[in-house]
C-alpha cells in the first residue's frame, strides 16, 4: 500500500473519528455527571433533599406522609386537609429536609441494587415536627404519635421510567469509566483533527461536529423529561417525575453548553484563517436542504420526518421551542465573535512587535523571513488563545460552580457558619452542670440550675453534665435503688453534704408501698428523693432538639451509676441512639460539618463504666478538667484535675461549692461576662488549651454562652428553638 494511498484512507476515516471521538465525549461528560450528582450517595442525598423545593414534589410528598399519619391514627381522617397544609409547610423546613436527605442517602444503595424495583425512603421523627408545627393546636397535637416515621415508597411506571433506571443501575456498575470514555473520546478527536493534510478544515470540522454533538446533549434533559412523564400511567406522578428529574439533571445543560463552547472555540479558532466566512455557507447549506427535496427517497424521508418534528415541538411547546432557537442563535454569534477575536488580536500583537523589530530586521535584511515568522506568530497566538479559552472550559467543568448547588443541611454549625470547618477539639461548648438538677421540677431540692436539660439547649448550652442513678417510683416520689447503703451513705454526705443527705434519709423513710412503676434509670443528684426525672424522658426531649436543630452538636458528659448497657438501652428507647458520634475520641477529630452531615451530632462519654457500648467514650481518657470544688472565688485554680494533661479535649469547672445549697447570688458573680472570660482564657494560657467545655451552675446567670462565643471568635447568637422543657 503507498503512502499516497494510507493517506487518503485516514482522510476518510478523519471525519468519522471526529464524529465518534465527539459522542464517546458527551458520553462520558453524562457519565462524569452522573458520577457527581447521582451515584455519590451524599449528592444524591442533596439532589433529593433540592427536589423538594418544587411545589409539586412537596405537595406529592405532603400527601404521601398525611396518608402515612392517617393510617397510624384513623381517628386523624376528619383532620386530613389541615394536616396536609401543615405537611406542606414542615416539607419546606431545614430540620425536615435535613431527615430527608439523610434518609435518602440511606436508601441510595437499595436504588443501585440490581433487585431493586422501589425506592423506600423513611424520615425518622416526623411525629416531632408535626407535634410542633401544630403547637397552636394542642389537643390536635396530642393525637399525633411522637413515633411517627414518615415514609414513601416509589416504583418506576412507564417503560421510560423503567428503563432509565436500568440504565442508572448499568452506569452506577461502570461509573469509573467516566474518564476512561472521556481520555478515549478526546484522542479520536485529536486524531481525526491531526491526521488529514488539510488541518484547518478538520479543525473546523472537529469543532462543529463537537458543538453538534453538545447541542444535542443541551436539549437532551428536557426530551428525556417529556418521554418519561408521557409514558407514565399514573398522571397524578407526571409532574412529580418533572420536578425530581429537573433537580438531579438539569445542571447537565450547563456542562453542554461549556462542551459546545469548546467546539466553537475550536471551529472559530480554524475559521478565522480562512479567505471567507465558512458559517454563512454551513448556514446556507442546512437551510437548503431544508428547504429543498432530497436526492434520495430515504433522505426525503429524513426530511419530512425533521420537519414535521420542528412543526410539532413548535406547536405543543413553544418556549422549548423559542429557547432552543436562542440558544442556536447564541451559538452562532459567540461563533462569529470569536472569530473575529482571533481575525483581528494576533495581527495587533504582531503589529506592535512589527514596528519594534522592523529597523533591526530591515538592517540585517531578513524582512522576508520576518514575513514568515509573523504567519507562524499569528497561528501560535491564535493556538494559545483557543487553548486558553478551552482550558478555562475545562476548569469550570471541574469546579463546584459547574453543577446547580445544592443547599447544605444547614448554613450553620452550632450557630454560627465559622465553626462549621472547625474540629470538635477546636470549638467551646457552654455547658451546665448538674443539668439535671433544676429549680423548674417540682419537688426538687438543691438545684443547680434554673430550668432543666432540654430547657438550658434552647438557651444556647451545648454540653450537659448530668448524673443517672437508678430508682423505683413509689407514689409520687422516686426511690433511689442503694445496694450498700452505708457506703452510699458516706460517699454522698462528702458530695452532697449530710444535710442534704439527713432530709433525702427522712423522705425515703416515708415512702411506704408497692412500687408504681418498674425499676429504671432516673436523672438524680446522689438521691432520687430530693428529685428525678426519668432517664428517658430528658433523653427524647434531646431528640426532640435535635431533630428540630439540624446544625448543633451536643456533648453529653454522665456521672453513670447504672450499667452501661442500661445507658445504651434508654438512649435506644428514646430515639437518641440514631444521632450519637460512633468515631473516635482522640485527634484528628471531625469538623462540626462532618459530623452534621453524618447526622452523628452527640458525643456522649462517661465518668465510671463506659464498656461494651462503641459510642459511649470513657470521659476522662479523652477529658481533661480542672478541680471542681472552690469555696470562694478567689480560690479558682486551672491545675489538672482528672484526666491529667494529655487528654485531648479540656473542660473548665467553674462553680462556687456551696454544700448542699448552690447560691445563684455566687453564680452571678463568676459567671459574669468579664470574670468568666478571664478565668478561661487564664487556664487556656497556663494549660495550652481552648477550653472546649465551660461548665457552670445557674447558666441562665452570667453570660456562659456569650463567653464561649467570645473564645470562638463569633459575635454572640440568637439560640435555636428549643422543645418543650423535660
Amino acid at each position: 500500500m503507498t503512502q499516497a494511498h494510507r493517506a487518503r484512507r485516514w482522510e476518510r476515516a478523519a471525519p468519522t473519528m471526529r464524529i465518534a471521538g465527539a459522542i464517546l465525549l458527551a458520553a462520558g461528560m453524562v457519565h462524569l455527571y452522573a458520577e457527581l450528582v447521582v451515584f455519590d450517595a451524599r449528592a444524591f442525598a442533596a439532589r433529593a433533599a433540592l427536589s423538594l423545593g418544587d411545589p409539586r414534589v412537596a405537595g406529592f410528598v405532603a400527601e404521601r406522609i398525611t396518608d402515612e399519619v392517617v393510617a397510624q391514627r384513623r381517628d386523624l381522617m376528619a383532620y386530613r386537609p389541615l394536616l396536609v397544609g401543615t405537611t406542606r409547610t414542615i416539607i419546606g423546613s431545614e430540620p425536615f429536609r435535613a431527615g430527608f436527605r439523610h434518609a435518602a442517602q440511606r436508601a441510595h444503595a437499595t436504588l443501585f441494587s440490581e433487585s431493586a424495583e422501589r425506592l423506600a425512603l423513611s424520615v425518622p421523627d416526623l411525629g416531632v415536627l408535626v407535634r410542633s408545627a401544630l403547637a397552636h393546636d394542642p389537643a390536635l397535637a396530642d393525637r399525633v404519635p411522637a413515633n411517627l416515621r414518615g415514609r414513601l415508597s416509589v416504583g418506576p411506571t412507564g417503560r421510560v421510567a423503567k428503563a432509565l433506571v436500568a440504565l442508572a443501575q448499568l452506569g452506577h456498575r461502570f461509573r469509573r469509566n467516566a474518564l476512561l470514555a472521556i481520555g478515549s473520546g478526546g484522542l479520536l478527536l485529536f486524531l481525526g483533527i491531526a491526521l488529514p493534510h488539510n488541518r484547518r478544515k478538520a479543525l473546523l470540522g472537529g469543532g462543529a461536529v463537537l458543538a453538534t454533538v453538545a447541542l444535542v446533549l443541551f436539549f437532551l434533559p428536557p426530551l428525556a423529561r417529556t418521554a418519561l412523564t408521557v409514558s407514565m400511567k399514573q398522571a397524578e406522578l407526571r409532574p412529580v417525575a418533572a420536578g425530581v428529574w429537573d433537580a438531579f439533571a438539569g445542571g447537565l445543560r450547563v456542562w453542554a453548553l461549556v462542551l459546545a463552547g469548546i467546539g466553537i472555540v475550536l471551529g472559530s479558532a480554524a475559521s478565522s484563517f480562512a479567505s471567507h466566512v465558512e458559517i454563512e455557507e454551513i448556514g446556507r447549506r442546512a437551510w437548503d436542504r431544508l428547504r429543498k427535496p432530497a436526492r434520495t427517497w430515504p433522505g426525503e424521508v429524513l426530511r419530512a420526518a425533521l420537519l414535521t418534528a420542528l412543526g410539532l415541538l413548535a406547536a405543543f411547546r413553544p418556549t422549548s421551542t423559542l429557547q432552543g432557537l436562542m440558544v442556536i442563535a447564541g451559538a452562532l454569534l459567540a461563533f462569529e465573535g470569536l472569530r473575529e477575536l482571533f481575525m483581528l488580536v494576533p495581527p495587533r500583537l504582531q503589529e506592535a512587535a512589527y514596528h519594534t523589530e522592523e529597523a533591526l530586521a530591515e538592517a540585517r535584511g531578513k524582512v522576508e523571513k520576518w514575513e514568515g515568522g509573523r504567519t507562524l506568530a499569528r497561528h501560535a497566538l491564535v493556538g494559545l488563545l483557543a487553548v486558553g479559552l478551552i482550558a478555562g472550559g475545562i476548569y469550570f467543568l471541574r469546579s463546584p460552580d459547574a453543577l446547580p448547588p445544592a443547599p447544605a443541611l444547614t448554613d450553620a454549625c452550632n450557630g454560627d457558619r465559622a465553626l462549621c470547618g472547625r474540629p470538635l477539639d477546636g470549638v467551646v461548648f457552654p455547658a451546665a452542670h448538674n443539668s439535671m438538677s433544676a429549680a423548674e421540677f417540682d419537688l426538687w431540692m438543691f438545684p443547680n440550675q434554673e430550668e432543666g436539660s432540654v430547657s438550658l439547649l434552647g438557651h444556647g448550652i451545648r454540653a450537659l453534665l448530668f448524673d443517672v442513678h437508678y430508682g423505683t417510683p413509689i407514689g409520687g416520689r422516686v426511690k433511689t435503688d442503694i445496694q450498700d447503703e452505708k457506703a452510699s451513705r458516706a460517699k454522698f454526705e462528702k458530695a452532697l453534704g449530710a444535710e442534704a443527705v439527713d432530709a433525702a434519709m427522712r423522705i425515703r423513710d416515708r415512702l411506704t408501698g408497692p412500687p408504681t412503676g418498674p425499676r429504671a434509670a432516673y436523672l438524680c443528684h446522689g438521691f432520687c428523693e430530693l428529685g428525678a426525672v426519668p432517664l428517658v424522658t430528658m433523653l427524647e426531649g434531646a431528640r426532640d432538639f435535635l431533630v428540630q436543630n439540624p446544625g448543633e452538636v451536643l456533648v453529653f458528659v454522665i456521672e453513670d451509676y447504672v450499667t452501661p448497657a442500661d445507658v445504651e438501652a434508654a438512649f435506644r428507647e428514646s430515639g437518641l441512639e440514631r444521632f450519637v458520634y460512633r468515631g473516635g475520641v482522640t485527634p484528628p477529630f471531625p469538623t462540626l460539618r462532618e459530623m452534621i452531615d453524618s447526622d452523628e451530632r452527640l458525643v456522649v462519654f462517661g465518668e465510671n463504666d463506659a464498656t461494651g457500648v462503641p459510642w459511649y467514650h470513657p470521659a476522662f481518657e479523652t477529658i481533661q478538667e480542672t478541680p471542681y470544688t472552690f469555696h470562694a472565688p478567689g480560690e479558682f485554680s486551672c491545675r489538672p484535675n482528672r484526666g491529667g494533661a494529655t487528654a485531648p479535649l479540656f473542660q473548665i469547672n467553674h462553680w462556687i461549692e456551696t454544700t448542699p445549697t448552690p447560691k445563684p447570688s455566687n453564680a452571678a458573680i463568676v459567671n459574669a461576662h468579664e470574670f468568666l472570660l478571664a478565668r478561661a482564657r487564664q487556664c487556656q494560657k497556663e494549660r495550652g488549651r481552648l477550653p472546649n467545655i465551660l461548665a457552670v451552675d445557674f447558666a441562665l446567670t452570667g453570660d456562659v454562652v456569650g463567653v464561649a462565643a467570645e473564645l470562638n471568635g463569633l459575635p454572640p447568637a440568637a439560640p435555636p428553638v428549643a422543645p418543650a422543657p423535660m
